[in-house]
Parts: C-alpha cells; structure tokens; sequence
C-alpha cells in the first residue's frame, strides 16, 4: 500500500482511493492502480500517524520540501488527515500543494475550505471543462452538470484561506481547452493544461 512516494523531487501522499468522480481519463477507472511504479489501490485509509511516518521517512530523499497531496482518490474525502498532515509538514519546512475535483463544499452541503487554511500553501483545482455539460460527459459523478458550478464556486471560495489557487484542464477529446482558459481568467486563477493519455495504454506519471 503506497501512502507516500517522491517522484520528480516532490513527495507524494495519497490518503484515499475514494473518489466522487469517474473521470474518462482517470487510469483507475480502467482498473489500472499502478502510478510512478506503486501500487494505489488501498485496502484501507492510512490514520495521521501512518501517513506521518511514511512521510518523514521519505523527507531525507526531499530535498526541495515539496509535498503535494494527490493520487487516485479525491484527498478532501479525509480532510480529517489531510488538515493535521499538511499542518505538521508545513511546520517542518515544506512547500504543500492539495490537488483536488473541488466537490468537497458540494459533498459535505457546506462550505469547508476554512479548514484547508494554514494546512496547504497551493491548491490546484481539477476544472476539466469550460461548461457543465461538458465536465458531466469527461468527469461524470452522480451530481451530473451541477457539479461544474460547484468546482466553480470552490474555486472562489478557497481564495482567501490559501496563498496559492490555480486550475488545470486535461486536454481530452472534445474538451474546449481555450474556452476553458477564459472561464479560468473569469474565475481570477492562472490555468494548467495536463497532457492527456490513454487510460487504457497506463497513463505516465506527471508532476500535477
């Protein structure tokens, strides 16, 4: 079970599998759980403990300090270890970056990015697609085309608890990347593109 791996300089720390999204792209969703050489698909959520431990013990192979919560599962779904995790890793010297769908408000029916403050320095916001439509057809969810004025919404509402937001879009087909682009100026944020790969080839690891 991988909780925690460095690839590219960065340490990695994935706290769920659980996902709210079903993303086409997604190489889980083929049934492919192996990323950068390890193997994602947890048989159970690690405790702030477990993750601490695989961390620190990574940190010596860090010399950059940066960290970025990620993976093959939505890591909101446990901001109950995410939140002291990130806390404790900042307070060592790291650089934390959260990579999230941007549901967490609309799964918990409240605003919760509050919590995110003082935990992660950076938050990349998967956006994915410039219209509701579109995002239900590339990340479908049982929230349909709603659930694209959500990540919207997060997007604005993450603002002011952490330093740093950004979007990204994956550049999948039938995805309107330029248009994608003017909807992230419209929200204030600077817009990341990520290569897209066939899920069903093993998608390559990449820094996101």
């Amino acid at each position: 079970m991988a909780i925690a791996y460095v690839y590219d300089g960065t340490l990695y720390l994935a706290v769920t599998r659980r996902c709210t999204l079903a993303c086409t792209f997604c190489p889980k969703v083929h049934g492919r759980w192996v990323v950068a050489g390890n193997d994602m698909s947890h048989d159970r959520e690690p405790t702030v403990d477990e993750l601490l431990a695989a961390a620190r013990a990574l940190m010596p192979s860090v010399p950059s300090k940066r960290a970025a919560f990620v993976g093959l599962g939505e890591p909101t779904m446990c901001l109950d270890v995410l939140v002291p995790v990130g806390r404790a890793l900042r307070a060592e010297g790291f650089h934390v970056r959260l990579v999230t769908d941007g549901l967490a408000n609309l799964r918990a029916g409240a605003d919760v990015t509050a919590q995110l403050e003082g935990a992660v320095d950076e938050v990349s916001v998967s956006l994915n697609a410039p219209d509701g439509e579109t995002y239900a057809r590339v990340c479908p969810s049982k929230y349909g085309a709603a659930a694209h004025e959500a990540v919207c919404a997060f997007v604005g509402a993450v603002k002011p608890h952490v330093p740093s937001v950004l979007a990204s879009v994956v550049t999948a087909p039938g995805v309107d990347v330029e248009a994608t682009r003017v909807l992230a100026k419209h929200l204030g944020v600077p817009l990341r593109e990520r290569p897209y790969f066939d899920p069903r080839l093993g998608e390559p690891h990449e820094s996101r």
